[in-house]
């Protein structure tokens, strides 16, 4: 189990090193492939808009049939989208491989969350919380790699294919080792009575390894009862509710202000290969908040966490908007970082809470607001950096930040109620 914890923490991490360079990269794409930026907005969103409906569908799968299967397709979706940025001279296949990036990173994430949760339940929320940091490390190294880039005069399309090859040798380590080999399925610890437990604890690996090649268990069977009721009633919880909302207002605001950060400073003359230094610093201090996090925990609920972390972030973007310092800018995105690193993990865990055996689903819903939370904004801000400078797109993020933070204050109400009421414990 350890092994797969950090097999799935490195691939975090090259899941985050991958998906962050075309971002820094807007102003330079947008140049070369002769686009405005509202085009490029569209790219965004069709990355957004396949990483939305890979979560879903990967959470619903990995719950009924595990996570082997989810992993090894969003690796091979995510050589083929690689090699795709890599060879892109026009808007067409700039477009296809946003979206074939969406859907691997989708497939990946939440295959990924939904297996370590499993792994060890009763540690949900920090290991969650490990996979978020080195996902945020390997987005801090990407930015970082975009300065070099950028500063040797290199073609930008030379960084996927790099990605290219590292896909092509994790996914032969992955079949060949097979990571998962030891989970029969996602329900395996969720949808069985008491003696059906007792019974797996007793199995051998030749016995595990049969029931994986044949999927003729007890296990499975119990499973399909699973109706869809179950996940349809999911949506009546506040709970879940009010955590994908606000997943979508952290995608549209929090995770876009990463994606225009280059594009934003560049309004006050400060060149990309410079300010992907700065980006990489913003990844960096979310990192160290993912840490702040786990200390946090220590001490605070995680919704009290969350309330304090999005107060803290609409003070700060506030601040970024109308301070016309870029030095109180660039410290002021960074205390973002710190009081808001390590959200995403922390909703996850808190809405998986509220129906442990869904987790696969939970955590696909949960991935797939933030995604569509991009698809909302991204538009938004691509449109407005185009027709009213690129600095204007701040204040699309401005208000997506304070509405971030009033969601954050109904969900606290909700679940104090529910708390009080003994429906959780």
């Amino acid at each position: 189990m350890k092994r797969e914890i950090i097999f799935f923490s490195i691939l975090n991490l090259i899941i985050g090193l991958t998906g962050i360079v075309i971002r820094p990269l807007i102003p330079i794409v947008s140049k070369d492939i002769n686009i405005g930026l509202d085009m490029i907005g569209i790219v965004l969103s069709a990355i957004s808009f396949g990483f939305f409906i890979s979560v879903i569908l990967t959470g619903y799968l990995s719950d009924r049939y595990g996570t082997k299967l989810t992993i090894a397709l969003g690796l091979l979706i995510s050589i083929i989208s690689s090699l795709g940025f890599g060879l892109t001279y026009t808007f067409f296949i700039l477009l296809i491989s946003g979206l074939l990036m969406g859907i691997g990173r989708g497939t990946l994430m939440a295959g990924i969350n939904a297996h370590v949760v499993n792994i060890y339940p009763e540690k949900r929320g920090a290991n969650l919380l490990k996979l978020s940091s080195f996902f945020c490390l390997g987005t801090a190294i990407g930015t970082f790699i975009v300065s070099i880039i950028l500063f040797l005069k290199l073609n930008w399309r030379f960084s996927f294919i790099i990605f290219f090859f590292i896909y092509i040798f994790i996914t032969l380590y992955f079949l060949r080792k097979k990571a998962t080999e030891h989970k029969i399925s996602l329900q395996e610890e969720k949808n069985t009575n008491s003696l059906q437990d007792e019974q797996i604890k007793d199995f051998n690996k030749e016995d595990i390894k049969n029931i994986e090649n044949h999927g003729i268990t007890s296990i499975k069977n119990q499973l399909e009862k699973i109706h869809l009721k179950e996940y349809l009633n999911l949506f009546k919880n506040p709970i879940i509710i009010f955590s994908g909302i606000l997943l979508i207002f952290f995608g549209g605001t929090v995770v876009a202000f990463s994606t225009w950060y280059t594009t934003y400073f560049s309004s006050f003359g400060i060149k990309v290969a410079i300010s992907s230094l700065g980006l990489s610093l913003y990844w960096l201090s979310l990192m160290a908040g993912v840490k702040l996090k786990q200390i946090a925990m220590n001490f605070l609920e995680e919704y009290q966490i969350i309330l304090l972390g999005c107060l803290l972030n609409a003070i700060f973007m506030i601040i970024i908007t109308f301070s016309g310092n870029i030095v109180i800018k660039v410290i002021a995105s960074i205390m973002i970082g710190l009081f808001l690193g390590g959200f995403t993990p922390l909703t996850t865990s808190l809405a998986i809470s509220q129906k442990p055996e869904l987790s696969g689903f939970i955590s696909g819903y949960i991935l797939g607001m933030l995604s569509l939370g991009n698809m909302i904004f991204q538009p938004f801000i691509g449109y407005f950096s185009e027709r009213f400078g690129k600095g204007s797109g701040i204040y699309i993020q401005l208000t997506g930040s304070l509405l971030l933070f009033i969601t954050t204050v109904i969900l606290a109400i909700f679940y104090k109620r529910k708390k009080l009421s003994g429906e959780i414990a």
